[in-house]
């Protein structure tokens, strides 16, 4: 009889135990099962361009090829710059990075071919190289070399550029999650491009004739150099200096208008109100981050050119500024790396990039030693994903 009346007691304590069990299970399901809750925490921060907002670096490429899986690439300032955006005086922790960045990418192919957004069909096919300014296929990195990206610029079986992407995220200033912060590194490749079309035109022109006339496009003084003395080979002192006179004046008459336009056309539908545009509006802050010149040594006497492409870029965007995108940021990365005198600046550079790694330089390149890789070190992507978050908390650019 004590058993029989101590289990019917047993049996109605734990009834309600069990009762209690399920309803508490239930509610802790409705919270797994909440999306709307959980969605109301996360913002977005859009990180796009090249192979700097990618995170590539050669060694990493080299290491790991074939397999490029884009995880071995997240240690670049963009996710540097996520990090900082995850403390209490930015956005916290519901941030959430969607990557677009593209190894390669031009400011034409950022754009693409879609002529309703500014593109253009491309004269030249896709994967050329260089890349010159008639080709506006998007993301050879992915497209051609067949590569994978952070994020696919892929709609079905149709390749998108970035900036489709980017309106396509931002859905006319209704995103699904608020877009809070986006960063825009275009224009080096437009850049090196310019460089190798230089260097493929000089040794064309001194092969030919002996004589080299720069620069090019055709400027006031224009200067015929050479001849190189009877000498087969070119790689003497005149040819440097047609080399170098070449590369100034396409990059001042050429290449640097070019990229402003694009960048002036790229922030503009990203953040502007118009028909088809993004959008971003006051909730949101754009960072366009400028230039540094990891060829200062590989390439004497170019200082000059970041440091005006910076200043034309930071002119557009405040004609922009003018026009009432009133959260327009410039992060400028070429007063830390390129500063001080010929061994600060050397320094910096073996510091913040990967031109002084030993595992990754040119053969015969010069200075020995120093002409590797152009890509952040973690020190570099440290500082540059500080220089965003400083522009970020920082005053938006003004007319």
């Amino acid at each position: 009889m004590t058993a029989t009346n101590g289990s019917a007691v047993s049996f109605r304590k734990r009834g309600r135990v069990i009762g209690c069990t399920m309803t508490l299970a239930l509610a802790l399901s409705a919270l797994v099962f909440a999306p709307a809750a959980a969605n109301a925490e996360t913002t977005t921060y859009l990180a796009l361009g090249d192979s700097i907002s990618f995170g590539y670096t050669a060694e990493k490429f080299n290491e790991n090829f074939p397999n490029e899986a884009p995880a071995y690439f997240e240690g670049g300032f963009a996710n540097a710059f996520k990090a900082k955006l995850g403390g209490k005086e930015e956005l916290g922790k519901g941030v959430v990075l969607v990557n677009d960045g593209c190894p390669g990418e031009t400011s034409n192919g950022f754009i693409g071919e879609n002529e309703a957004l500014g593109g253009q069909k491309s004269t030249e096919p896709a994967g050329s190289k260089p890349q010159g300014p008639g080709d506006w296929h998007p993301c050879a990195y992915n497209n051609v070399n067949g590569l994978p990206l952070h994020n696919s610029l892929s709609v079905g079986k149709e390749s998108i550029s970035q900036l489709e992407d980017a309106l396509s995220i931002l859905k006319k200033g209704a995103p699904v999650h608020p877009v809070k912060a986006i960063t825009l590194n275009i224009g080096s490749n437009d850049e090196l491009a310019g460089i190798t079309i230089c260097e493929n035109e000089i040794g064309s022109e001194f092969a030919k004739t002996g004589f080299a006339n720069q620069p090019h496009p055709p400027a006031p003084g224009e200067k015929a150099y050479g001849p190189l003395n009877g000498k087969p080979e070119h790689d003497g002192p005149i040819e440097h200096e047609a080399f170098l006179a070449c590369v100034i004046g396409s990059s001042l008459y050429v290449t640097t208008p070019r990229i402003v336009e694009n960048i002036k056309h790229i922030v503009e539908a990203v953040d502007g109100p118009s028909p088809g545009g993004g959008f971003l509006g006051t909730g949101g802050q754009l960072i366009v981050m400028g230039f540094y010149n990891p060829d200062a040594f590989v390439l004497p006497e170019s200082d000059g050119l970041p440091a005006h492409l910076n200043s034309e870029v930071t002119k557009g965007l405040k004609e922009l500024a003018g026009l009432g995108l009133s959260n327009l940021h410039f992060a400028n990365p070429f007063l830390t790396i390129n500063k001080g005198n010929a061994t600060t600046e050397q320094a910096n550079i073996c510091k913040y990039t990967e031109m002084c790694n030993p595992n990754v330089q040119v053969p015969g390149g010069s200075p020995a030693g120093k002409d590797g890789d152009i890509h952040p070190t973690p020190a570099g992507s440290a500082l540059l994903g500080k220089l965003a978050n400083e522009a970020y908390l920082g005053a938006a650019l003004t007319p």
